[in-house]
């Protein structure tokens, strides 16, 4: 997937999070990144590095494949493929909806 169509799936997954109030920062291969803002009605997507309540790294490819549904977030998380830093109440929420 490009970051746009990344972007566009997240978009999608973050419109459904109404319980999502918080703000998440993915780093993709430690350089790419997408930042969520769900504290504001509609949340906002961006490919900036901003500050956030939860920080998740993870590559690319797993990434797409959590958005995807071959993978899942937590079971990702369990094999070392995502490393969460900050709010991990914040990193549960997120990993429900994608």
């Amino acid at each position: 997937m490009t970051m746009e169509q990344l972007l566009q799936a997240v978009a999608k997954k973050v419109e459904k999070a109404h319980d999502l109030r918080s703000k998440v920062l993915f780093v993709l291969d430690g350089d790419k990144y997408i930042h969520v803002d769900a504290s504001q009605r509609p949340a906002t997507i961006s490919t900036e590095q901003k500050p956030a309540d939860c920080t998740i790294r993870t590559s690319l490819q797993t990434f797409t494949e959590i958005l995807l549904g071959k993978t899942s977030a937590t079971m990702a998380y369990m094999f070392g493929k995502i490393k969460i830093e900050g709010n991990m109440g914040v990193a549960m929420a997120i990993s429900r909806i994608l």
